[in-house]
C-alpha cells in the first residue's frame, strides 16, 4: 500500500491551463485596483486556468511606505502614504493621502512649524513679513475697537456737558477720555507686536 506524503502539485501550461490537478499557492489582487491582498492555497483541476486575479509568481515584501500592486503581468511596488497627512507648500492646508501613489508636486509630508512659515522648495522657514501683517492687522483691529469703546464713552459724557447737566466728576471723566482717544489715535499699528497701549479711564 502506498502513501501520499506530499499533496499533488499542480502544473499549468504556458497558457495558463491546468495539466496536472493538484495544489499551489496563489497569490491575489483587488478587482478595482489590482492591489495584492493576500495568499491563498488552492486546488486546481485539470483544464482549468487560475482563479480571476490570481497569479503563481510571489511579490516581495515591502516597507509601510509601499504598496504591492499587479501591472502588465509583473508585480510593482509603488509608494503608499494612504492616511498619512500631506500639507500644500502653497498655503500649508492639511489634507489626508487616499491613493497609492507619489504625493502632488505641490504638496510635502512636512508638518509647518507655524502658520507663517513658507516653502522654500526643501524645508518650511518662518516668513517673518507674513508674521509680522498679521500682527498688524491684529493691532488695527484691536485699535479700531479701542477707538469704537472711546467713541461712545465720549459721546455720552458729551452729552451730558452740553446739556449742562454734567458733574464736575463726568467732565473730568470726559477729558480723560478725549486724552485716551487721542493717545490710540497716535498708536503706530506698523510696531506691532511692541505696543504699548495707553491705559482706559476708569
Amino acid at each position: 500500500m502506498k502513501y501520499q506524503l506530499q499533496p499533488e502539485t499542480a502544473i499549468l501550461n504556458n497558457s495558463g491551463i491546468t495539466t496536472h490537478p493538484g495544489w499551489r499557492m496563489v497569490f491575489n489582487v483587488n478587482s478595482q485596483t489590482n492591489e495584492y491582498q493576500g495568499s491563498t492555497y488552492q486546488f486546481l483541476p485539470a483544464g482549468v486556468g487560475l482563479p480571476a486575479q490570481s497569479y503563481l509568481d510571489a511579490p516581495k515584501e515591502v516597507d509601510d511606505d509601499h504598496a504591492i500592486v499587479r501591472q502588465d503581468d509583473k508585480w510593482i511596488y509603488p509608494t503608499d502614504y494612504r492616511g498619512k497627512r500631506i500639507y500644500s507648500i502653497e498655503t500649508g492646508a492639511e489634507s489626508t493621502v487616499t491613493f497609492i501613489g507619489d504625493i502632488p508636486d505641490d504638496f510635502t509630508l512636512l508638518k509647518p512649524n507655524s502658520d507663517f512659515d513658507s516653502w522654500n522648495g526643501k524645508k518650511w522657514v518662518l516668513d517673518k513679513d507674513k508674521q509680522h501683517q498679521y500682527e498688524i492687522a491684529i493691532a488695527q483691529s484691536q485699535q479700531l475697537q479701542l477707538l469704537n469703546g472711546a467713541n461712545s464713552a465720549i459721546s455720552n459724557l458729551q452729552d451730558a456737558v452740553d446739556a449742562d447737566i454734567a458733574t464736575e466728576q463726568q467732565r473730568e471723566m470726559l477729558k480723560k477720555w478725549k486724552k485716551y482717544r487721542f493717545e490710540l489715535n497716535q498708536i503706530d499699528v506698523n510696531t506691532a507686536p511692541d505696543i504699548d497701549w495707553p491705559e482706559k479711564p476708569e
